[in-house]
């Protein structure tokens, strides 16, 4: 785990440090719901996302689930291609890292597993005054192979 979040770290830090462009000071933060199709579940998200460039930019979120009987959360590190990118609208495809842990525990014991994976998928986000609205649809493709839907809302900073 310690070496996806630095990956992640990294490939956030070189888009701010090493790019000048209007773009790359885009750091946006935001709360929101998620569901969750392996597991069956809904969670809550928190990430956060900094523009690279005009057409790339970083994401990195934290997602807790609520199955019954189990805890389920993962961590993501994905990179967004921006195909639309307008002041108020931006649809995006998304590929990245996928850490996801699953524990169940009783009286007596507790087993969990975790596993890595691979992110596809595709999002959008509109301006609403205050921030902006973003809808994400992915797949994690791991021996979880977890469909995740997610909207919430970003703010700049």
């Amino acid at each position: 785990m310690k070496k996806l979040l630095t990956v992640s770290l990294l490939i956030v830090g070189i888009g701010l440090f090493f790019n000048n462009n209007a773009q790359a000071q885009d750091f946006k933060v935001g709360l929101g719901a998620t569901y969750g199709t392996q597991i069956e579940a809904i969670g809550i998200q928190g990430g956060a996302v900094a523009g690279f460039s005009d057409q790339f930019r970083g994401a990195v979120d934290f997602k807790f689930f609520f199955p019954d009987n189990t805890d389920f959360w993962e961590l993501n590190a994905n990179l967004h291609y921006l195909f639309v990118s307008k002041a108020s609208t931006s649809v995006y495809a998304l590929a990245g890292l996928n850490y996801a842990k699953q524990s169940v525990s009783n009286q007596f014991v507790t087993v969990s597993n975790s596993e890595i994976g691979l992110n596809l998928g595709a999002g959008a986000e509109f301006g609403i005054g205050v921030g902006s609205f973003f809808t994400e649809a992915k797949y994690a493709v791991s021996n979880f192979d977890q469909f995740d839907i997610s909207a919430g809302l970003r703010f700049g900073l």
